[in-house]
């Protein structure tokens, strides 16, 4: 029996690509760089967190990464929640495992601080028992000690714990702990599919319902 649901927020629990990618624009464009991404170059540096992104867009050896980031970050938390909206029936289901007293998590590569920020703009941080995110221990995901830390803070069976993401990290963190993982479909990675391990797939969260009633 399920008792404990660990989420990824970026592309699981939110449609969040919009305003990075125009926090991440902007960013560039404050520095004098030309290069700007669009969702497709989004998607193959969006999964390991802000930093990864400018290193891949303006190579690993420029120089001003470490000033675009921190100009990045204040940019994006005064506009995290312009154009970013929950994904196809998510509220249902927070609500759902609420009702069925199911203990639910938050494990993403954002700042914890945006992460809570973002979750409280939309009005869902309430549903969380825990947020942890990039910073909040001295390992992010895919790390396995990102998630023995969370497990620390919130004391959870690994069998009676899964894990929603929708990229291949998700994946990997959820290996790594020997926990199942669930995946989101046409999330934030240029991967198919099939070159994701997972346990189980789903296109929206009324499948997860259906799952977590017959097979979990």
């Amino acid at each position: 029996m399920i008792k404990n649901i660990i989420f990824d927020i970026d592309g699981t629990l939110v449609e969040t690509s919009e305003d990075i990618i125009d926090s991440l624009n902007a960013s560039l464009m404050n520095f004098g760089f030309k290069k700007k991404i669009n969702f497709t170059k989004f998607k193959k540096v969006a999964n390991k967190g802000s930093i990864h992104m400018i290193k891949e867009v303006l190579g690993k050896n420029n120089k001003k990464e470490k000033e675009i980031n921190n100009f990045f970050l204040k940019y994006y938390e005064t506009n995290i929640c312009n154009k970013s909206k929950l994904k196809r029936n998510v509220l249902d289901f927070l609500k759902f495992c609420k009702k069925k007293k199911i203990k639910l998590f938050i494990s993403t590569n954002k700042l914890e601080k945006n992460a809570k920020l973002l979750l409280m703009k939309l009005k869902i941080l309430h549903f969380f028992d825990f947020v942890a995110g990039s910073d909040t221990f001295n390992y992010k995901k895919p790390n396995i000690l990102h998630l023995k830390n969370l497990n620390k803070s919130c004391n959870f069976k690994k069998n009676e714990t899964i894990f929603i993401g929708d990229t291949e990290v998700d994946s990997k963190t959820a290996e790594n702990y020997n926990i199942k993982f669930v995946l989101i479909k046409n999330g934030y990675t240029t991967l198919r599919t099939k070159q994701i391990n997972y346990n189980f797939c789903i296109s929206n969260y009324d499948e997860l319902r259906s799952i977590l009633k017959e097979k979990i």
